[in-house]
């Protein structure tokens, strides 16, 4: 297995499909105190920012990021209801 920078070891990526929605969450580390917490990329909006629930740092969010990362959730869940849909379609033998 390869090893992982000591910088991208605090995330940590989990993906579900579930109600035809992808959900996946981070957990980086506050970048005062370096206590983890859980981010939804769901809530990783522009314009918004998390409150660290340790010491209370506020880590605001990269707008062109946030969109980024949204646009890319937003295909893969079209993606993902396209693959289901072409097995739905199929006739079986």
């Amino acid at each position: 297995m390869q090893d992982i920078p000591e910088r991208h070891k605090e995330v940590l990526v989990i993906g579900i499909f579930k109600d035809r929605q992808v959900y996946i969450e981070l957990r980086p580390q506050c970048p005062k105190c370096k206590k983890e917490f859980m981010l939804d990329l769901k809530k990783f909006l522009p314009g918004r920012a998390h409150s660290c629930y340790a010491c209370g740092t506020i880590a605001q969010f990269d707008g062109q990021l946030a969109e980024r990362v949204q646009k890319l959730m937003h295909d893969l869940e079209a993606s993902i209801r396209e693959v289901n849909e072409s097995f739905l379609s199929q006739k079986a033998d």
